[in-house]
């Protein structure tokens, strides 16, 4: 784990300052089914209170920081660094300390509506060691504002704006609203959901919305065309994330690990750089050669067989699911 992945588990461990297990399982689970049901709706906010807050933040925040880092690599790759960071919905700020893992210094700016998860998001940011070159300080963080994402209005441009884990909160008019003020704000916008087909559409309905005002689709998609996956298919990627003993004691898990699906898109007005193709799904390696399905910049599904005696074998032997194709450096 890089030291930014590590101060997180160690804030969010301190954070619980005796609270008993038992009682943070219980309120995840509640958490958990208030979103599975869809019962979160823009007036209706997922997280009530002080204890969904740090439930959330201890359950789910090193698994979206996870995504949106991978998400925010993507961007470093395809598009470029950002100095200054705007964070949409940011809940607890797991945008905020991805950024600052690819970013050191980055300035960082979130828009929440819900006091409890502002209290806490600073709690965690301000509990980091001081060092002569930290990764993380909460001088970093500007500004925490509390504000409805239903009436937010443009602000003061930056060079990101990010949207993570908020669309599927929001009705289809405050979508559309939240991504065109967004447009507005930033020269590179990133979005994240959760990698189910729901979440998906969601992005594809931001996707079109933001190449109909003009941005330029960097990553994952190779294209701006339409989507070339069938009604039952969508798109969607995952990271591994290690699980702490304490993620294990709350999860009732045996793995030391876990995976978290998601969908994202990186869209700007910057000169971008997308890949040539997008691996969509994992690589299969049979004997001498590897099978990789691609999303080609032609905007079709296809796949590539690599075999021993090419040249580009070792490359394919190493790509991952979501990564370019052939693979990119920045």
């Amino acid at each position: 784990m890089s030291s930014v992945d590590t101060q997180l588990h160690a804030v969010l461990l301190r954070a619980l300052n005796g609270i008993k297990y038992d009682v943070l399982r219980t309120r995840a689970n509640e958490l958990s089914a208030r979103y599975r049901n869809a019962a979160v709706a823009d007036a209706s906010p997922g997280l009530r209170d002080n204890l969904d807050c740090l439930a959330y933040a201890v359950v789910r925040m090193p698994a979206t920081y996870r995504a949106i880092q991978a998400a925010l690599r993507a961007a470093d790759l395809h598009v470029g660094a950002a100095g200054t960071h705007l964070d949409l919905g940011g809940g607890t700020g797991a945008a905020a300390w991805a950024a600052t893992s690819i970013w050191p210094g980055i300035e960082t700016q979130i828009v929440e509506r819900q006091p409890a998860a502002i209290a806490l998001g600073r709690r965690l940011a301000a509990d980091t060691p001081c060092s002569p070159s930290p990764q993380w300080s909460p001088g970093d963080l500007r500004d925490w504002q509390p504000a409805d994402l239903r009436g937010w209005p443009s602000a003061t441009p930056v060079d990101l704006v990010t949207v993570a884990y908020v669309l599927n909160e929001l009705t289809a008019p405050t979508r559309q609203h939240v991504i065109a003020a967004a447009a507005v704000s930033a020269d590179t916008i990133v979005l994240v959901e959760p990698g189910t087909p729901r979440g998906y559409r969601h992005i594809l309905e931001a996707r079109d919305q933001l190449i109909s005002l003009g941005l330029t689709i960097a990553a994952p998609c190779p294209h701006q065309l339409d989507c070339p996956l069938v009604e039952r298919d969508w798109c969607h990627f995952a990271v591994r994330l290690p699980r702490t003993e304490l993620h294990r004691r709350l999860k009732d898990g045996v793995r030391n690990y876990e995976d978290e699906k998601f969908s994202y898109l990186v869209a700007t007005r910057r000169p971008a750089r997308p890949a040539a193709a997008r691996v969509l799904t994992p690589p299969v390696r049979p004997k001498n050669q590897v099978l990789l399905t691609l999303c080609t910049a032609d905007a079709r599904r296809t796949q590539a067989r690599i075999p021993k005696s090419s040249p580009e074998y070792p490359v394919a032997r190493a790509v991952a699911q979501g990564g370019s194709w052939p693979a990119q450096r920045s």
